[in-house]
């Protein structure tokens, strides 16, 4: 009988001393829980650029917002809009929504004003457009023929700026986001779906136009037969009509001091872009539609 209870006996003795260690392993790790949470958030604070990619993107929302609002504090009256960005944040409570927010001198008109201003400015892009491709390309080419046809040999290159713009649109998509205009910019802004969705597509959409100009002006006759005589001008048109699309955003930045992509550690100087900026980019706008479009042609 004595033989019977022994094994019994130290069983229940062994349990007993395994609930004991167990019981003290968590009143230990009960104890170091805040301490080791304060060096986490600790370590976070002072690296804050250390973490993954999607972190980095919530800081770079966070300091767009929080700068571009610290000298607005009217910007928290402001009543809510029913299109919100992909992170819960209303489309209004962007302080740059606001009517001349930094001295914006086109979002302070009225709305008619706005409009008026906009459209202008739209068709100030066409008209300069029209004319290079129609005035200023062709003069070029017969004063420097040798030029221009070297020239156009590296056209399709400026794929690669598109299949990069693309990737950015994923990659600091908030900061786009910022960029579109919100329901009812100069009175006349009205575009079902969400910011994040346009973001994306275009952002896909970029992608795909970048890449078709560049396979299919690829050297060594690289470019299959099939695909030569369609891919680059068929890339071309829908990168052009896609430039169009976009416009409006870029519109919005110079309208209302709209931020746009920004880097998490953005000083005041970088909120907004200054005059001789939107000037230069609205060039460029020209510039690339203008290839863009005689690339389409079959230049």
């Amino acid at each position: 009988e004595r033989e019977e209870k022994a094994p019994s006996q130290l069983r229940a003795r062994i349990f007993e001393a395994f609930i004991r260690q167990t019981l003290s392993a968590m009143q230990a790790l009960t104890t170091t829980r805040p301490t080791l949470a304060h060096q986490c958030a600790s370590t976070m604070r002072t690296h804050r650029h250390a973490s993954t990619t999607a972190p980095a993107l919530r800081i770079t929302r966070d300091t767009i917002l929080s700068r571009a609002s610290s000298r607005e504090n009217d910007s928290s009256s402001a009543s809510t809009s029913s299109d919100e960005s992909p992170n819960g944040v209303s489309d209004i409570s962007y302080p740059w929504a606001q009517p001349g927010y930094r001295g914006a001198v086109v979002s302070a008109m009225d709305e008619r004003a706005q409009a008026a201003v906009v459209s202008a400015a739209w068709l100030a892009v066409c008209a300069a457009t029209y004319e290079c491709v129609t005035v200023v390309g062709p003069a070029l080419e017969h004063a420097a023929p040798s030029l221009m046809a070297w020239s156009k040999s590296t056209w399709p290159i400026i794929g690669v700026t598109y299949v990069a713009a693309g990737f950015a649109h994923f990659a600091v998509h908030d900061g786009f986001v910022a960029m579109m205009p919100h329901d009812g910019a100069w009175g006349i802004w009205r575009l079902p779906g969400s910011k994040s969705f346009h973001v994306n597509w275009t952002g896909v959409a970029e992608i795909l136009g970048g890449a078709g100009l560049m396979l299919g002006s690829l050297p060594f006759n690289l470019t299959p037969e099939a695909l030569q005589p369609i891919l680059t001008p068929a890339s071309a048109a829908c990168l052009a009509g896609l430039s169009m699309a976009v416009y409006p955003a870029n519109l919005y930045m110079w309208t209302h001091n709209s931020p746009g992509p920004l880097p998490p550690d953005a000083d005041e100087s970088m909120l907004t872009l200054p005059w001789q900026g939107h000037l230069a980019r609205a060039g460029l706008q020209v510039f690339l539609l203008s290839i863009l479009i005689a690339l389409a042609r079959g230049a």
